[in-house]
């Protein structure tokens, strides 16, 4: 991931989405006032989001079937990924 400054994106905006279409890198650009923001492609932005509908929706069902764990039992897990 690239990150470049305000001026330099505007100075060179085309480029930079020609880049982030073209090899769907995201550039993070930013501000003198520490303020940010990514640019990504289109494609990526639309895949990222259907992924994450799927993945809401599908958590919803389990959660409705009543296949979901306990708060312990996903501490516990999380505890143990992080000891491995």
């Amino acid at each position: 991931m690239q990150a470049v400054n305000y001026s330099h994106a505007r100075n060179n905006l085309k480029s930079i989405i020609d880049n982030v279409c073209d090899n769907n890198e995201e550039v993070i650009i930013t501000t003198k006032n520490d303020k940010s923001v990514i640019m990504l492609s289109m494609d990526e932005y639309n895949r990222t989001h259907s992924q994450i509908k799927r993945d809401v929706a599908k958590s919803i069902a389990q959660i409705e079937r009543g296949e979901c764990m306990s708060i312990e039992e996903a501490f516990s897990l999380a505890r143990q990924s992080y000891r491995d």
